[in-house]
């Protein structure tokens, strides 16, 4: 716990909360923050998320930290993370195997593939598209190319395959009604989902936006969350982000949040099922990320995602829930 971290987090606590600085307070908050970091790897920004100055050690103990989350994946997948965990992690290989339901094109470009011929077919149909840094996750390194802005489409195959490894994609357009909380970025739906033989649970999703002229919706580039009904698809939260502030509208185009419905709700319970289940058997736990596009829903992204979000927005904690779910 680096102490530049626990500043920034800490300045941002007392922001939200709106308390003046004690230096005893900040003492005994330090304390206990790096109490609960030694005894369950509770970071300091989830800690202050959780509001643990709070709760006490039995409140503390619901709550699923993303390490001890991280741990129990990987206990649970024992010897088989690679092909487990790490497929999540690689963007394209987890294209690979869930293709159908991203219905988009998608292509990889690196110092390696030498595909640039297929890269000239791909901008002909798509001048303009999203472009992902293989291995990086949480938003970074996440770009829209326009190819009108360079000279040739060589250029830009060039200017992708000398710095990174990139997923290439046709630009999601995305549906009106979730497009009217914030037009630059695709806002999507984080779908926890459980898989053991051929049942599938769903449980505690999310939906994250961006905001104002940010191209992701993810929490770390200043993205904000709710929490949905899993039957109706009715946000039933108001909005957080990464620093605890609440939001009741989003604090750009003013949209209430509480009592939103998901439109096409029933049609994701019902592909989420579907494309969880035409994974590989040992993909137990997917955390999706779907959007609601013209073509209906689709994959933006799998990911083996942790729980800050929803225990943040319901503000509670789903430690025993979650490792039901996965153990089945």
């Amino acid at each position: 716990m680096e102490k530049r971290d626990f500043l920034r987090v800490y300045r941002d606590f007392m922001n939200v909360e709106g308390r003046k600085i004690d230096a005893k307070y900040l003492k005994r908050l330090k304390e206990d923050i790096l109490r609960a970091y030694l005894k369950d790897k509770t970071r300091p920004d989830e800690y202050l998320l959780y509001h643990f100055d709070r709760k006490n050690e039995e409140e503390r103990g619901e709550y699923l930290p993303q390490a001890a989350k991280d741990t129990l994946l990987i206990s649970y997948y024992k010897g088989d993370v690679e092909n487990t965990i790490g497929v999540l992690r690689n963007k394209y290989t987890f294209y690979q195997i869930a293709k159908d339901f991203f219905k988009r094109d998608v292509i990889l470009i690196s110092n390696v593939t030498n595909n640039l011929e297929q890269f000239k077919d791909f901008c002909n149909k798509h001048p303009r598209f999203i472009a992902k840094e293989g291995d990086s996750g949480c938003g970074v390194g996440i770009k829209v190319v326009d190819t009108k802005c360079f000279q040739t489409i060589e250029e830009v195959y060039e200017d992708l395959a000398a710095s990174a490894t990139w997923i290439v994609e046709e630009l999601i357009s995305q549906n009106k009604e979730i497009s009217a909380f914030n037009e630059s970025s695709v806002n999507t739906v984080r779908f926890p989902s459980f898989r053991h033989g051929d049942k599938v649970v769903a449980a505690r999703p999310c939906m994250r936006f961006g905001r104002k002229g940010c191209v992701v919706d993810n929490a770390g580039q200043s993205g904000i969350f709710v929490s949905i009904d899993l039957e109706t698809g009715e946000i039933i939260t108001d909005a957080f982000d990464e620093h605890g502030h609440r939001y009741t509208v989003h604090p750009d185009s003013k949209k209430l949040f509480k009592g939103f419905r998901i439109p096409e709700w029933k049609n994701l319970l019902e592909v989420a099922r579907k494309a969880h289940l035409s994974l590989p058997e040992n993909q137990v736990y997917v955390a999706f990320d779907f959007a609601l596009s013209e073509k209906g829903w689709v994959i933006v992204e799998g990911n083996w995602g942790d729980w800050v979000l929803q225990q943040t927005s319901l503000e509670r904690g789903f430690r025993k829930e979650f490792t039901s779910l996965l153990k089945g």
